[in-house]
């Protein structure tokens, strides 16, 4: 729908505008959670359950869902609906205007934004990843080189791409790592990228932090040269963004290197550095992996994270590196309008 036409339905009943908007934003909650209850819906969406109830109703009155004992279902009249009802509720709610604002403030040229906020509901982050891997299906093309780094968002991302036909590019570990968590380091995702795409990868399983001698000798190896070489020439480098705090508490960093980036005002980690809110490095992590200052010209970085806690260290990110693509939540979104004063 666009956007003129809603605000000239807006204008002639305001009342039922309301209600479109409710019904449209329940059906694509739905359609994200479902099978969901009347009352879990109620309480995501902070709204009272016999609102739901009602709504659900009337959804189910137009064939749109179904009921059942598991919860509420769309119905293949109600996927067919679902493009419509996901636009109709981000322009209610102002989404559409929040990406062109995030777009015209940071200079990114696209912004994509899902609704909710990821540190209220784990649901949201799953859709973020979602609205990511689509986004970046719909700009991969043969011999192209992507590189991807590790965490929980990524991992949303790589879990949810897909392609029929086998793809020829390359999908690259854009830092090293073999950690704890070993699902979401970044080898582990560049292979997983590459089997549902039907990719070619590469890996580097290797320590996050190396001191300078170690990393000196590893970078002789045949393999590691290879993957960083391929790093340094992607065509597009997907990446997520943590708080300073949280990653060095992830990383297990000493009790003094983390007092030390707080007196040095660190607020975001990428790439294995950390930045203060103007997007000044504070502290070069030892890493191996990509240098996002040396990628070849026209290379893309596509930053996808969520949640309003991140809003500070996204804004430092995001304005130290030019990014061709955002995929974020509503709540970050709102949280680095404030910061940057775009509201």
């Amino acid at each position: 729908m666009e956007e003129t036409s809603l605000l000239s339905i807006q204008r002639l009943a305001p009342d039922l505008m309301r209600e479109l908007g409710l019904r449209a934003l329940v059906l694509e909650r739905i359609a994200a959670l479902q099978p969901v209850g009347r009352r879990a819906l109620a309480s995501r969406l902070r709204m009272p359950e016999r609102e739901i109830r009602a709504i659900a109703s009337s959804l189910k009155d137009a064939e749109l869902i179904s009921l059942d004992a598991a919860g509420m279902s769309l119905s293949p009249f109600g996927f067919e609906l679902l493009p419509t009802a996901r636009e109709l509720s981000r322009q209610m709610r102002g989404i559409t205007k929040m990406e062109k604002r995030l777009s015209d403030a940071l200079g990114i040229e696209r912004v994509i934004i899902v609704s909710g906020d990821a540190d209220e509901d784990k649901q949201v982050l799953r859709e973020v990843g979602r609205a990511a891997a689509a986004k970046l299906r719909s700009v991969l093309k043969d011999g192209m080189i992507v590189a991807i780094t590790g965490g929980t968002t990524m991992s949303e991302v790589a879990a949810n791409i897909s392609s029929q036909t086998p793809m020829n590019i390359m999908i690259v570990p854009a830092r090293g790592g073999v950690g704890r968590a070993v699902e979401t380091q970044a080898s582990t995702l560049a292979a997983e990228m590459a089997r549902r795409l039907g990719a070619h990868h590469r890996l580097m399983h290797l320590p996050d932090h190396l001191d300078a001698g170690a990393m000196s000798e590893m970078l002789k190896l045949p393999e590691v040269r290879e993957t960083i070489e391929l790093c340094q020439r992607a065509d597009i480098v997907i990446h997520g963004i943590g708080r300073a705090d949280d990653m060095a508490q992830q990383h297990r960093l000493s009790g003094a290197f983390v007092t030390d980036l707080g007196k040095k005002g660190a607020v975001a980690e990428a790439f294995g550095s950390y930045y203060d809110k103007d997007g000044n490095v504070v502290c070069v992590a030892s890493s191996v992996g990509i240098d996002p200052t040396r990628l070849k010209s026209g290379a893309k970085m596509a930053a996808v994270a969520a949640g309003k806690r991140k809003a500070e260290a996204m804004t430092a990110i995001l304005r130290r590196f030019p990014h061709a693509i955002l995929v974020t939540d509503e709540g970050a979104a709102e949280g680095m309008l404030e910061i940057i004063g775009a509201n």
